[in-house]
């Protein structure tokens, strides 16, 4: 039995004073070059550009809508406030502001000037 635990022991130890080499593993093995990566980053992908259709619906929105003044509290920091715009087309203004009240909860909403 001491010999097992001594067997043990001794075995830990050269397996902790080794140093282990771990690389993760392409799927394809080690043929793949290293220049490619397997993952791409959001923040590395193009940005698509705005297409012809959507650049009209923002151009009539900013010129027909109705423009709201958004202020949201930055959560972690109880006196700083974000303020953004929102516009927002609809039959009314009312209607307008509830579509921005709804895009924004938890915010204050109000008129542009």
């Amino acid at each position: 039995m001491r010999h097992l635990a001594l067997l043990i022991t001794s075995a830990a130890f050269i397996a902790a004073s080794n140093p282990v080499f771990a690389a993760p593993l392409s799927p394809a093995g080690l043929t793949r070059n290293n220049d490619q990566s397997a993952i791409v980053l959001v923040q590395d992908k193009p940005k698509k550009d705005e297409t012809i259709k959507q650049k009209v619906k923002r151009i009539w929105r900013n010129l027909t809508g109705y423009k709201f003044v958004v202020s949201c509290p930055a959560l972690p920091i109880p006196f700083v406030v974000n303020r953004t715009t929102c516009t927002e087309t609809g039959k009314s203004r009312e209607e307008a502001r509830a579509k921005c009240q709804s895009r924004h909860p938890f915010c204050a909403i109000g008129d542009a000037k």
